[in-house]
């Protein structure tokens, strides 16, 4: 977190990366900040996986690099998408609609992927939405060009793996907080695994996150 008075070198660029694709052609500015991105998230995966040349080249070409403004819908409900959000910068939810209602499953920060298990695993309509909470960077890339380079690279099938591993993570861990943790304990979760989400989202999704009323919501947040 950039604390008041620092620079930031990589939020700078960001906005300079929005503000080219908004109000210029200059391909110096959106490949330069694009690099910048792309550097980040190879350095981000080199965490979990060996990113080799197959893999930066697999990334350079086939995934796509774009700035969201909030509100803008990246995946829509009953349809097919393969398409995986990685979380360069900004805020991301995944939900649904219920009986009028839109339910929130997920937020995803930076750093974070997601995408429509429904489609890449069973090749269904996809259940949820996906939208941007706020302005937010986003690299894609189509799973199915990564499965089809998974035949001739052990790298691209690591990689692929890493990306369904974290789906189904992710998933169990939605399970078993619904089943077995109780309300506060949830929102404890969440604030651990996203400090900053009440003031990046509004209370009314965090609350139907979490299974609960807003009301009962402002209460254990009194209480902690």
């Amino acid at each position: 977190m950039t604390t008041r008075g620092s620079f930031n070198p990589y939020s700078f660029f960001i906005n300079v990366y929005s503000k080219a694709f908004q109000f210029t052609e200059t391909p110096f500015l959106c490949n330069f900040a694009r690099n910048l991105v792309f550097m980040k998230l190879i350095q981000e995966l080199n965490k979990h996986i060996k990113v080799d040349a197959e893999i930066e080249r697999f990334l350079n070409e086939e995934c796509e690099t774009k700035v969201f403004e909030k509100g803008e819908i990246l995946s829509k409900q009953n349809q097919y998408n393969h398409t995986v959000f990685f979380v360069d910068e900004g805020l991301l939810r995944m939900f649904y609609y219920e009986n009028g209602k839109d339910i929130t499953t997920n937020f995803y920060s930076e750093g974070k992927i997601t995408a429509n298990i429904d489609t890449l695993f069973k090749n269904q309509p996809t259940r949820n939405n996906i939208e941007t909470l706020e302005k937010s960077v986003i690299t894609t890339c189509n799973f199915n060009k990564l499965e089809e380079l998974c035949s001739v690279s052990l790298t691209a099938a690591n990689f692929s793996r890493y990306i369904l591993g974290n789906l189904m993570i992710e998933m169990s861990h939605r399970i078993f907080s619904l089943q077995y943790m109780t309300a506060k304990e949830k929102y404890i979760q969440l604030l651990e695994e996203n400090p900053n989400i009440i003031l990046r989202a509004p209370l009314g999704m965090i609350a139907t996150y979490l299974g609960i009323s807003q009301e009962t919501l402002s209460r254990i947040r009194s209480d902690i």
